[in-house]
């Protein structure tokens, strides 16, 4: 394809990621391909990684437990390295260790769940697939089996599916050819529940994945300029951090001042 407006902004991709942070807040997925971005780190995405990375490799091997368990408690290093290098402050660190002492206990429950399944054909295996965008839609699948690909999400709420799940889960289901399944590690105090949760209508939400992808592609062929893009997008950035779903970082907060020209009050 040659007319291609995401190569003005070194869009080399698309992701269910991006076009989900398209989906709920264009402003700010603008303001992140002009350059600025905000680590985000917190307890519960620690902790999530650490728990996927738990069942990863319980798994792929035969390993006991306890050394899936000491497999998982060695994300938290990586993630503090990445934080330092980030030179991210802001982060809860008590919090970090009440869910870190939770570890063990889920993984000894839900690394049994998963090996009754099999082992896995693949894990975080990179899929890409070229539709009528110029450039690809890329992800990658946490778990595929030879029948079905599965996504782990681990949350403190009783699990649910959510738009952001459909969009993802149909990339891979069609990438793969196999039924798509959400696999939520619901984790409280008291409880450790595995919750599985299917993917229906694949056809029409990879559908909706690609139309929303030409709306971005539309949105960037206005100007190579991202203030006229800005400017001709009539996009009104909520940078205020009133809602507690729609945050922005400081870096995001200055670029979307800076690209949407929004005036500060005078004192």
């Amino acid at each position: 394809m040659k007319n291609n407006p995401f190569e003005k902004y070194g869009v080399e991709y698309l992701s269910p990621s991006s076009i989900n942070k398209f989906r709920k807040d264009p402003a700010k997925w603008l303001v992140n391909i002009a350059g600025y971005k905000d680590a985000l780190y917190s307890p519960a995405i620690s902790f999530g990684i650490a728990v996927e990375k738990g069942i990863t490799v319980g798994c792929m091997t035969s390993a006991p437990i306890y050394e899936c368990v000491n497999h998982a408690l060695r994300e938290y290093d990586t993630i503090y390295e990445k934080m330092v290098d980030d030179e991210f402050t802001d982060y809860d660190f008590d919090k970090c260790r009440e869910k870190q002492m939770q570890l063990g206990s889920v993984l000894e429950k839900i690394i049994p769940l998963y090996r009754k399944f099999g082992r896995p054909v693949s894990v975080q295996e990179r899929v890409e697939l070229f539709v009528d965008l110029p450039i690809p839609i890329i992800g990658f699948i946490d778990m595929l089996y030879e029948d079905s690909v599965r996504d782990i999400k681990t949350t403190g709420i009783m699990p649910k599916l959510r738009q952001d799940y459909n969009f993802q889960l149909a990339l891979y289901s069609t990438a793969k050819s196999v039924p798509p399944f959400i696999d939520a590690v619901y984790v409280t105090k008291t409880k450790t529940e595995l919750h599985t949760l299917p993917i229906d209508n694949v056809d029409y939400w990879f559908g909706e994945l690609v139309s929303i992808g030409h709306k971005m592609m539309r949105l960037l062929s206005f100007s190579s300029d991202v203030k006229e893009v800005a400017h001709m997008s009539c996009l009104c950035p909520d940078i205020s951090n009133e809602d507690f779903f729609r945050q922005w970082g400081p870096n995001e907060i200055l670029g979307a001042k800076e690209i949407f020209d929004i005036k500060e009050i005078e004192k």
